[in-house]
């Protein structure tokens, strides 16, 4: 039995009873109402969000978002706290986001389209699970929020808790563990930054673990990061601590996971660039906002250690950039420390801005690109580096919303050798290719999807 809603407000009270009922423009439970699901019913709510500032009882059921809405309209929002039994994602465009913080007491269904944890924490309790995940359909945001999984870890063998992207093996009892798997990118060493992912694990046993650790990756978090290059890091809860590199035992580009043994304690781990083996700080955010015609750059660290000053740079490109201008660093600091800077000069299309991070004895690392554009963003082929390359090539390119698009490298006779797919984001994105088992000459690099034009590759 099938039913069909246009929009739906709940005053006092309803119950969903019918097999499968279709949700246009979304459901709003106000101020005292109450709707309940009777068992295993389907709420679909197409291009449109649930906003729950009563009660919402689950029982079984499963509600998905479905349609091409952005998530300025596809949302979980509302006043009260709302868990759900199975919330899922089948979106063909556009993102589905949260707007406060949510449970799930059986499973989050990921099909097609992404998730905006937006800063809010989603927890899975001690039995949900993820299901379906794949770089077609997975979870971001670099305002932050968390998955939360709760789970007894004694003598864990190969096990993935909630199906959250991280497989943990130890003879040791952890007994209760919890882990959050967060979006935002950690800072990595010289030459890259960490990936668009972490974990924080914070067992009740964490000493003497010596674990095995195989942490998986989606291609569309790897911001700019060749593959080859990715390593394990790990940051300590203790004071004045510093990222650490723990280094790789196996990884495979293909399945999309880094293996480390012999990890002695869990704490907080990301993977990131293996070129550098020690982080002077850790950038929490790199955030840039067009207001007014100018450009409002902000940046945090959680900590600092022999920092000397940050070089804020601007480009037209995103590949040849120059001083915008300087700002002194603290130095030395294990609490958040704030930065900001405006650009009273944005150029007129998109204008791109990164951190050079220099310390006192001169080394420096830069960070991720960040952009903004007076005009809105265009889909469109920015640039890929290095080039001449003897493998790596970082890949920057804008995208007007959130679509599916193939890297498709050509050989000088037009055949395809190689070809990936991904999902992009609105804004700036950046993907990584490895041209490394190619034979040496000359290559053309395109977009499928967001750009017809190619760039010429020179393949050492």
């Amino acid at each position: 039995m099938k039913a069909h809603i246009r929009s739906f407000l709940l005053l006092f009270a309803a119950t969903i009873t019918n097999n499968l009922v279709n949700a246009q423009g979304g459901i709003t439970i106000v101020s005292g109402g109450n709707l309940v699901a009777n068992g295993a019913a389907n709420l679909v709510i197409n291009n449109g969000s649930i906003t729950n500032s009563g009660t919402f009882t689950p029982s079984t059921s499963t509600v998905t978002f479905t349609g091409t809405a952005t998530s300025a309209t596809t949302y979980v929002g509302g006043t009260s706290a709302t868990a759900f039994y199975n919330l899922g994602i089948n979106k063909s465009a556009g993102t589905a986001k949260f707007l406060r913080n949510t449970a799930i007491t059986n499973s989050i269904i990921m099909t097609a389209g992404n998730f905006d944890l937006n800063g809010f924490d989603i927890d899975l309790g001690s039995s949900a699970s993820v299901i379906g995940e794949s770089s077609a359909s997975t979870f971001v945001g670099t305002s932050g929020g968390t998955l939360q999984r709760t789970v007894v870890l004694n003598a864990p063998n190969a096990v993935n808790p909630g199906n959250i992207g991280i497989e943990i093996t130890s003879a040791a009892n952890l007994g209760s563990t919890v882990i959050k798997r967060g979006t935002q990118q950690q800072t990595g060493g010289t030459g890259g930054y960490g990936i668009y992912r972490y974990y924080d694990i914070i067992p009740t046993n964490n000493t003497a673990l010596n674990a095995t650790v195989k942490m998986y990756y989606m291609d569309s978090e790897l911001a700019g990061i060749a593959e080859s290059e990715l390593k394990l890091w790990s940051l300590s809860t203790a004071p004045g601590s510093i990222w650490t590199l723990l280094g790789a035992d196996a990884q495979d580009a293909t399945a999309n996971y880094v293996l480390k043994n012999g990890v002695s304690q869990l704490y907080r781990l990301t993977l990131g660039s293996s070129v550098s083996h020690t982080l002077p700080i850790q950038l929490s955010s790199f955030n840039a906002q067009l207001v007014s015609g100018k450009t409002l750059l902000d940046w945090t660290t959680a900590f600092e250690l022999n920092n000397h000053h940050f070089d804020v740079e601007k480009s037209a490109d995103a590949r040849n950039f120059g001083l915008l201008g300087t700002v002194t660093a603290k130095g030395n600091s294990n609490t958040p420390t704030t930065y900001s800077l405006v650009d009273a000069n944005p150029f007129t299309g998109v204008t791109y801005y990164r951190l050079k991070q220099v310390n006192a004895d001169g080394s420096f690392t830069y960070s991720k690109v960040v952009a903004v554009s007076k005009s809105g963003y265009s889909n469109a082929l920015v640039n890929a580096y290095p080039n001449p390359t003897a493998g790596p090539v970082a890949i920057n390119f804008t995208s007007s919303d959130v679509i599916k698009a193939i890297v498709q490298v050509t050989d000088a006779r037009g055949l395809v050798v190689m070809s990936k797919e991904v999902t992009t984001l609105k804004g700036l994105n950046n993907v990584s290719i490895n041209m490394a088992q190619l034979a040496q000459g000359t290559y053309y690099l395109r977009l499928v999807g967001i750009d017809t034009k190619a760039i010429t590759i020179l393949k050492n």
